[in-house]
């Protein structure tokens, strides 16, 4: 699918004088493979996280009888060890673009206020995303943060004036019922007998033995704050499209570094890990996501926010797989149908949107010709 063409100024404004809707001068392919590379970067960040916790789990379990085990780490060093880096990188490319004397546009006080949001719901969501990563199956905890890909294709019509058919109503409900599924089967674990995921992992005494169910109905639920919160951020990213990429990833860097820091403050300190392994594996993790946020920013400026909403859903693939090759862990299957619903409409849903917008871009020369033949006709 190629993208569609910008319109120029005297074809825009005979399209407007007869009633007909402009031309987008978005660009939905190359946003929508932006989106799945991101997704694909973030699942890399999940698994040197994920990877980190277990190896401070598995040096705690080793250590001598009555010896003091090292502190874990946990959401806010998430945070922090994820937007510290992006920080320093974003303001080194802010100061080298203005040393080399390019134009920096002022901010309007809506940019700004644009910005505060992005930056302060953003990071907000980030810790509940990092939380669930540490609490519940990586597939789930994905399925949650992008089940914004429902909220953002009904709001998008009252907060950006895009589209809204029937057909997206139908599929964002339906998604919306299979992420209800599968938060049901961890918020109200008594009524889903069997649906808590297990994960199986090797024992020092045995390498054949099953792990507690995985995540408490607490964490589930804090699990999905995060798909709520990122709705509201990817919105905020989309009324600035003139707002350079950096200084919105700036806004939810920085605003991450502040809040772990005033986490650590008023919450629970921090615990910056003392082995070299653990703390490795966590710096590592903070390449692919700053990668990943660059091309989501990217790709939410670049075209509409419920098209671009259909790349979200690679995400709890790419989870999923490494949740299961990798750390073994295991969906009951009301989960997998739960999901299965979730990912199924979520694909559906933009894919259907696009195929009317072509529809119409087709026809488009074909109205141009009738609302002419009206107007010669009324003369």
């Amino acid at each position: 699918m190629k993208p569609l063409p910008a319109p120029d100024s005297s074809n825009s404004a005979s399209c407007s004088s007869l009633g007909i809707e402009e031309l987008s001068d978005d660009k939905p392919a190359r946003a929508l493979l932006m989106m799945v590379a991101a997704h694909f970067c973030f699942s890399l960040m999940l698994f040197f996280i994920k990877s980190a916790q277990k190896l401070q789990l598995s040096i705690n379990a080793q250590l001598p009888p009555g010896s003091i085990p090292l502190a874990t780490f946990g959401t806010w060093e998430s945070v922090l060890f994820r937007s510290f880096p992006m920080t320093l990188i974003c303001i080194c490319i802010i100061a080298r673009r203005k040393a080399a004397g390019h134009a920096h546009r002022r901010l309007e006080k809506r940019d700004l206020q644009w910005l505060i949001t992005r930056g302060v719901v953003g990071a907000i969501s980030m810790a509940c995303f990092f939380y669930g990563t540490l609490h519940i199956p990586l597939a789930l905890s994905s399925l949650f943060a992008n089940s914004s890909v429902f909220l953002i294709g009904i709001l998008a019509h009252f907060l950006l004036k895009e589209r809204l058919t029937p057909e997206r109503i139908l599929f964002a409900l339906g998604g919306l019922a299979g992420v209800a599924l599968v938060l049901g089967t961890g918020v109200l674990p008594e009524y889903f007998s069997s649906s808590h995921a297990t994960s199986i992992a090797a024992n020092s005494a045995s390498n054949q033995q099953h792990v507690r169910t995985a995540g408490q109905p607490l964490d589930y639920l804090i699990s999905f704050i995060s798909g709520v919160l990122s709705a509201i951020a990817y919105f905020s990213v989309r009324k600035m499209k003139s707002v350079p990429s950096n200084t919105i990833i700036l806004s939810l860097s920085a605003s991450g570094v502040l809040l772990a820091l005033l986490a650590g403050v008023f919450l629970e300190p921090l615990h910056i890990p003392k082995d070299p392994g653990v703390l490795a594996l966590l710096c590592l993790s903070s390449l692919p996501a700053i990668l990943a946020q660059y091309l989501m920013t990217w790709s939410f400026q670049s075209a509409e926010a419920g098209f671009v909403a259909l790349g979200q859903y690679s995400g709890p693939v790419f989870a999923a797989l490494i949740g299961t090759v990798a750390f073994a862990e295991r969906l009951t299957p009301l989960q997998w149908l739960g999901a299965s619903l979730a990912i199924v409409f979520g694909v559906m849903m933009p894919l259907v949107d696009e195929r009317s917008a072509q529809g119409r871009l087709l026809a488009r020369p074909q109205r141009v010709v009738q609302a002419l033949k009206e107007r010669i006709r009324s003369r």
